[in-house]
């Protein structure tokens, strides 16, 4: 009887230890929930003052949705000029300013162009960038405007529209392209008009300065008095690009 008795009293100690533990922890484990659900006024608050600091942080260092750029170039223009199969080609000088200002994903450009071979010209466009964040990123930007074009004081306004693509091959060096298809329009003197621009180009930057040259092409089919001709401007040109 006594050894029973001592058995049982030994066996309680063991045991109650042990469920003892296990309680303490179930009870641990459930405030540790408890107070991960808990919600306070302090803490919202808290937490609200982190968020508009991350939002200050946040506005104060992302890019900016305006962007505005300022172009100046020049080149040497080779015109060839076919009438019924008899050609001829002359050397001229020729200079470009350009202006442009983006909101985000949109913006407009103006452009002005002049040289001594009796040409003066400028363009107003509608850009629509549909890939890209910004001009100074890889992007491909849809275009669609006015181009003024006065050649031998008989002006012309043409529909101009096409595409740009500049492709960053590493962080400061890229490759440009872009086409102008200019849509048919009579001159003042009664030359009907059409054509198209290609040009292809290289850029380096220095943060917000460009350096970039570009070999361009205009072709232009003319008709006058039942008389087909082919006007053809191209050269290399050589310019800076400021971003602001």
């Amino acid at each position: 009887m006594v050894r029973t008795f001592l058995l049982f009293f030994f066996s309680v100690i063991l045991i109650c230890p042990a469920q003892a533990y296990d309680f303490n922890k179930s009870i641990r484990e459930k405030q540790r929930a408890k107070d991960a659900k808990r919600w306070s006024l302090s803490e919202w608050l808290d937490q609200k003052s982190r968020n508009k600091q991350m939002d200050a942080w946040l506005g104060y260092n992302l890019p900016s949705p305006y962007e505005f750029y300022l172009s100046v170039d020049t080149s040497t223009i080779e015109q060839s000029v076919n009438v019924n199969n008899l050609s001829s080609s002359q050397t001229y000088r020729n200079y470009r300013a350009a202006l442009a200002a983006y909101v985000t994903m949109v913006g407009l450009y103006g452009e002005y162009e002049t040289s001594d071979e009796e040409l003066e010209q400028w363009k107003a466009l509608f850009l629509f960038r549909i890939w890209g964040t910004s001009d100074q990123s890889t992007n491909f930007t849809l275009h669609y405007g006015l181009m003024n074009q006065d050649f031998n004081d008989d002006p012309t306004q043409f529909q101009v529209g096409g595409g740009r693509l500049s492709l960053y091959l590493i962080k400061a060096f890229g490759l440009t392209g872009s086409y102008d298809y200019i849509f048919e329009a009579e001159s003042e003197s009664g030359i009907e008009q059409n054509g198209s621009r290609y040009e292809a180009g290289a850029f380096i930057e220095y943060g917000a300065f460009r350096i970039y040259g570009s070999w361009y092409e205009e072709t232009m089919e003319l008709l006058s008095n039942s008389v087909e001709s082919e006007r053809v401007r191209k050269g290399v040109l050589f310019g800076g690009r400021l971003y602001f």
